[in-house]
């Protein structure tokens, strides 16, 4: 099971790997690095781009990575690419930084013995061998920002190691780290050992029918009627009264107290016409859905009183004739789809649900493949998998959610709750999935042994567990109130959008 690129175990390994640096030239094309501010900072203390710092080796490293990955940093995206490498790298600044006060406050200090046994990779020759030569060949500056490095890295590799172990072992057991607890292993292993596979048919709630869209539309009519209104939006009461009293008094006209006084938060911008005009629109505007019915009964030219509205208040003016819906026109069906969809998308499921249980009913009767082909229907399968919310890697993940119909499941417990009811051969009862608007009807086909073994879940199990923990300290870590981000004043800087 593979481990996250940016866990803290990961965030070491990079900071070690820093110490072979070479500039990459995308980088070195960028805003004047003396001129740009720190991009944030940890503790106090601050984490600029500047050459030969961690930050500095980091940033250049993540662009080499993404360039290698086809990510261009020339183009229109540039900008947005390079915000993403910054980000990763501060990300992998703080993290060792955070490790290293905590070893920093226990006392502990690098033995010179392993920071020699880091340094000495440094000067192997071609050969692989320890080379004098080219020990002695290298400044003497070198020599100590090497030594530097190695033990900052050690540092923080400490209290890593400590906390979620390393790769030495004292016989089959990790030399440092919490160890999983047996019982705790095991409990995890059984709950993948069970895998369930199943064959399945989707009714796509999207492609309700016109029919049954019309005819609940019929019984909702005056929800679409179209009314022709024009509005003047002000920021309170007292004002809409103001202007009100002075269209009335004739010293404005309506249109003229559009352009002078609406903040024109509803309606079109010059003339002040009400575009989404349907009933079920105009209700959306109220504050008080009552008020919505006195507007929309008034007589041609006809203005309104101030009406509260959720944005402020308006004064509406009439003018023409409402228009009733017309279901055999295209404009009008597809306005009152639109609207089941959105607002009572239970008849959908209804609908949905009920040709679903058909199909349950002639399953049992005819068959599983019988009743797909008297419903028109593909049979589909799934891989086999555990019971395991959210694929978590503890439990082992599977390509459940690979399947389009099925994307959101593991995390549906109404699903969940019915696949693994079902014995084999067993027929589910109808699975509304909003996350794919599907329902989904399942067959379990085979109840199988799966999973890690009691042989090697110390080792595999043991692993996802620290990784596990490691991730949630890396979160923690990421929200910590030492940690101060600049990096919105340091991109704008950097790409020249300030100077």
């Amino acid at each position: 099971m593979k481990k996250g690129l940016y866990s803290i175990g990961g965030i070491i390994i990079l900071l070690i790997a820093a110490f072979i640096f070479v500039l990459v030239p995308a980088l070195a094309g960028g805003a004047g690095e003396n001129r740009l501010p720190a991009y944030g900072s940890y503790n106090g203390v601050p984490i600029k781009f500047e050459e030969g710092s961690e930050f500095y080796s980091l940033a250049n490293q993540a662009v080499q990575r993404m360039e290698q990955q086809g990510y261009s940093f020339s183009g229109d995206y540039a900008s947005f690419f390079y915000s993403m490498a910054f980000s990763q790298a501060f990300n992998q600044v703080v993290g060792p930084m955070a490790l290293r006060d905590l070893t920093n406050k226990s006392g502990w200090l690098a033995p010179d013995s392993a920071v020699d046994r880091t340094l000495i990779n440094q000067y192997y020759n071609e050969s692989g061998e320890f080379s004098q030569a080219l020990y002695n060949a290298t400044p003497d500056d070198t020599k100590r920002k090497y030594q530097e490095q190695a033990v900052a890295a050690l540092t923080a590799g400490r209290s890593y190691e400590d906390l979620f172990g390393s790769f030495e072992f004292f016989g089959d057991k990790k030399l440092y780290g919490l160890k999983g607890s047996s019982a705790e292993i095991e409990f995890i292993r059984k709950m993948g050992t069970e895998a369930h596979e199943y064959e399945y048919v989707a009714f796509n709630m999207k492609s309700f029918p016109d029919e049954q869209t019309k005819e609940a539309a019929k019984s909702r009519a005056d929800k679409f009627v179209k009314y022709d209104l024009a509005v003047i939006t002000v920021s309170d009461e007292a004002k809409a009264k103001d202007v009100l009293k002075r269209i009335n008094n004739s010293e404005i006209t309506f249109e003229d107290a559009v352009t002078s006084y609406s903040t024109k938060t509803a309606g079109d911008s010059d003339s002040g016409k009400i575009t989404q005009n349907r009933k079920h629109q105009i209700e959306g505007l109220f504050k008080d859905k009552e008020k919505a019915t006195e507007v929309t009964s008034l007589a041609k030219d006809a203005l309104s009183a101030p009406v509260e509205l959720n944005n402020g208040w308006a004064i509406f003016k009439c003018m023409g004739d409402s228009v009733q819906p017309d279901f055999e026109n295209s404009e009008d069906l597809k306005a009152a789809t639109n609207y089941i969809y959105a607002n009572e998308k239970g008849l959908i499921q209804d609908y949905y649900t009920a040709q679903a249980n058909d199909f349950v009913a002639a399953a049992a009767t005819s068959g599983f493949n019988d009743a797909c082909a008297k419903f028109g229907l593909e049979k589909q399968t799934t891989p086999s998998f555990a019971l395991n919310w959210n694929n978590s890697t503890l439990v082992g993940k599977s390509n459940l959610e690979d399947k389009a119909e099925l994307k959101g499941a593991l995390t549906n417990e109404s699903f969940l709750t019915t696949a693994f009811k079902l014995g084999q051969g067993e027929v589910s009862s109808p699975i509304v999935l909003s996350s794919t608007d599907n329902v989904i009807v399942l067959r379990c086909v085979g109840i199988n042994e799966a999973g890690t073994s009691a042989e090697d879940a110390p080792r595999l199990i043991g692993d996802e567990i620290a990784n596990a923990d490691a991730v949630v300290v890396n979160s923690a870590i990421q929200n910590s109130p030492k940690i101060k981000s600049n990096s919105a004043e340091f991109m704008a800087v950097f790409t020249g959008e300030k100077k």
